[in-house]
């Protein structure tokens, strides 16, 4: 972590401990701390929730310019626009909140994001944990010559009586209706059909900004829209070029959201929210700081590398990014023509280049170790 981070988050309020932990979570410079959370913050490190507000309040950056810029007819993808103008994604707590809401069954912005979450969950091994911190508790109190503790019984309770009550009873829905074999259905079927689709309608508009990239071909032209976007005129200079026509991107965009539609065909909806719950509910567990103690590990660091399987913090900002890529997606068609819908693509572009593809589209990572998953 560089000396600026450090110094800042010891100004409000953090110990040397706490800095560590969340250098050890991936904090390495300002830029990390963005868009977390009060209550990610608070998990990390371990500082109260007031702390923890202001630290997230401290990282959240500054408001664009109020003021209205002239109209233009085109803008760059060089030019980094204000990231707000992207839909904003609910911590654990918000989404939890949105699960228990009652009303139609429709595929909205909670199932959307309950499917993404899932998906993550299941391929990086998470809906596997509590039978892996079973086994591992069972075996390292046997070697200590003591019973396991009450954790472990929680987290056998977990995974033999899960209960979907709190986020169906206002919905008026039989919980029996949520079978395994429902479940590794979806699972399979998020696996073989969304990230795909996300991965691939990135790919458009890498293509349609290149081809907006090809034809700037007026040097000078760049230099007078990076001076107006740096004095914050908004302007752009009236010898760029015209942007490519977008339609290819709203056919693209159709083509997604047809996509995420067919993944809830039949319970999709009801068994999406489970999961989403299941996966909420484990992230929950692994921050309970008695479960390192009981399979030997000295930290909560220790104990994820023992259990193999990817929940860092780099995990929560890969799911935070996803899941704001996919609402951005099915939001775009409402976006106005013009400036504002410019504005936007350039943004999204910019989210969809800090998300790993490759690594979440190979046959190695869509296997995962979550293909054994039981529930």
């Amino acid at each position: 972590m560089n000396e600026t981070l450090k110094t800042r988050l010891t100004e409000l309020g953090l110990n040397e401990d706490q800095i560590s932990k969340l250098e050890a979570e991936g904090a390495k410079t300002e830029a990390d701390m963005i868009g977390l959370s009060p209550d990610e913050i608070k998990n990390m490190c371990g500082c109260g929730l007031i702390i923890a507000k202001a630290i997230a309040k401290a990282f959240v950056p500054a408001e664009p310019e109020k003021e209205i810029p002239p109209p233009v007819t085109s803008t760059s993808p060089a030019v980094q626009p204000p990231m707000d103008v992207l839909p904003q994604v609910p911590d654990d707590l918000s989404f939890l909140n949105m699960l228990k809401v009652g009303g139609i069954l429709k595929i909205g912005k909670t199932e959307t994001i309950a499917a993404i979450r899932a998906c993550l969950a299941y391929q990086s091994g998470l809906y596997e944990l509590p039978k892996i911190l079973m086994n591992l508790m069972e075996k390292f109190a046997e070697e200590q010559e003591e019973p396991c503790g009450p954790e472990f019984y929680s987290l056998q309770k977990l995974l033999t009586r899960r209960s979907y009550a709190e986020i169906f009873a206002a919905l008026e829905i039989d919980t029996a209706s949520v079978t395994q074999a429902k479940k590794e259905a979806l699972l399979r079927k998020l696996q073989l059909t969304l990230l795909p689709a996300l991965s691939g309608y990135h790919q458009q508009i890498v293509n349609w900004f290149n081809t907006y990239q090809q034809a700037v071909a007026n040097p000078a032209a760049m230099v007078s829209m990076f001076s107006m976007f740096a004095s914050g005129n908004g302007g752009v200079a009236s010898t760029m070029v015209q942007a490519p026509d977008t339609n290819v991107l709203h056919d693209a965009t159709e083509g997604v959201i047809d996509k995420i539609n067919k993944v809830f065909a039949g319970t999709g909806i009801v068994i999406a929210r489970a999961l989403a719950l299941d996966a909420n509910n484990i992230k929950e567990v692994l921050e309970n700081p008695a479960l390192p103690a009981q399979i030997g590990a000295s930290t909560h660091d220790q104990m994820i590398k023992m259990l193999g399987v990817n929940v860092s913090a780099d995990y929560v900002r890969l799911e935070r990014n996803i899941t704001r890529y996919a609402l951005s997606i099915t939001e775009f068609p409402s976006v106005t023509a013009g400036q504002s819908e410019l504005t936007y693509l350039t943004a999204l572009f910019t989210l969809g280049n800090a998300i790993p593809w490759d690594k979440l589209t190979t046959k190695e990572v869509v296997a995962g170790n979550g293909s054994s998953f039981r529930g």
